[in-house]
């Protein structure tokens, strides 16, 4: 909240955005839309006191948005064929290759990939097997 008090003085001043912005406090974007919400309640008049931190909390503080619901990938129809050719050893550029010809698949080469770092995460990695000798052995 001290910044905001911070910038709330300056702009009372009568500095700029950009001015306020060179002072490394916070982005053009966001001093804006402080000056909007000061500008609103009434905060920068110089004869107007200025708000509680409380107050300034409540109505400077961000909304947060609920994140956005999972995408369904394209790749979905075909997850098992796609699990076993990858369990074979098939190749990424492969497996694009073949879904485009045979399947008629219009998705990108990136999104196949993505979906096999999905597919290869829910593997167990392999583990290389340590072998111990005697000296001399």
């Amino acid at each position: 909240m001290y910044q905001y008090r911070q910038i709330l003085v300056r702009m009372r001043r009568g500095d700029s955005d950009r001015d306020i912005a060179r002072s490394k406090t916070m982005g053009r974007k966001k001093i804006a839309l402080v000056r909007e919400i000061a500008a609103r309640h009434g905060w920068l008049g110089r004869e107007a006191a200025l708000p509680d931190e409380d107050v300034m909390a409540a109505m400077l503080a961000r909304k947060e948005t609920p994140p956005p619901s999972s995408c369904v990938s394209t790749l979905e129809p075909w997850r098992a064929q796609i699990t076993k050719w990858r369990a074979t050893g098939v190749q990424c550029t492969t497996i694009h290759a073949t879904l485009v010809r045979n399947h008629g698949y219009t998705g990108s080469y990136s999104s196949v990939y993505r979906f096999l770092l999905h597919i290869d995460s829910a593997r167990p990695p392999d583990v290389p097997l340590r072998l111990d000798f005697k000296p001399a052995e």
